[in-house]
């Protein structure tokens, strides 16, 4: 599955793409991880952008504390799941602005990342498909939004590193507006979640330095992890030496 993802683009290549308010405090990060914040699009508020918590938390959780796996949605079962069937017949979807993916090869001795890029697109950014959720804190009132992102069956691009064959679905810039759509029925919503065309994605191997998460004791965040790992190996484009 997708448990982390990029957004290393500049504040002006985000607004290139998405020309709206809220981009306020941004900071680019290499390395986002479950609890850590991202940039959302929502339907309700389709006019800025937010900064919210990746890893839905449930509006009637008992805290905003992750219990289970709610990063990431399979849109195959999402009608199924009581977690995410309100969200998706109230219409609470949203865009997930980033400009790549992590996943990780199983070898012998470890796990290899790989960051999965686009290619052929005017911008830097694209946006996940996603469902966003809001969540009370009872003692000061305040909102807690949190975001996951749809999956689907992987491409062979990302099939050849994930052993699970799975991706985050990736919407073509032209279907972006149309998954905030709240007039769009749900079977038009779950047509969009397609596996990212192969000729479109390249892969590049990277340090297994990324492969932590972030804390504050000890922050992983420095945009060197997306370098690419200096072997002969590095994949490319429809040929990851698999």
């Amino acid at each position: 599955m997708c448990a982390r993802y990029t957004l290393t683009a500049e504040d002006k290549e985000i607004l290139k793409a998405h020309p709206l308010k809220g981009l306020e405090g941004y900071q680019p990060d290499p390395n986002i991880a479950i609890t850590d914040k991202g940039l959302i699009i929502t339907s309700d508020e389709p006019d800025r952008i937010q900064h919210m918590h990746f890893g839905i938390v449930p509006h009637n959780a008992l805290s905003n504390k992750l219990t289970y796996d709610t990063w990431n949605i399979r849109s195959e079962e999402v009608m199924d799941k009581k977690t995410y069937r309100p969200l998706l017949v109230n219409r609470k979807t949203c865009l997930i602005i980033s400009d790549g993916f992590i996943e990780w090869k199983e070898e012998a001795d470890g796990k290899d990342p790989y960051h999965f890029t686009l290619l052929g697109r005017k911008e830097k950014t694209f946006c996940f498909a996603g469902l966003w959720s809001q969540w009370m804190d009872p003692e000061t009132n305040e909102p807690y939004r949190t975001y996951g992102i749809m999956t689907t069956t992987s491409n062979e691009t990302v099939g050849r590193v994930h052993t699970k064959k799975r991706m985050p679905v990736i919407l073509p810039r032209n279907q972006e507006l149309k998954w905030l759509d709240k007039n769009k029925s749900i079977d038009e919503l779950l047509a969009m979640c397609v596996p990212y065309p192969d000729s479109l994605m390249v892969a590049t191997k990277l340090n297994r330095d990324i492969n932590a998460v972030s804390t504050k004791k000890k922050p992983n965040k420095g945009i060197d992890l997306l370098k690419p790992l200096n072997t002969d190996e590095e994949p490319k484009q429809g040929d990851l030496g698999l």
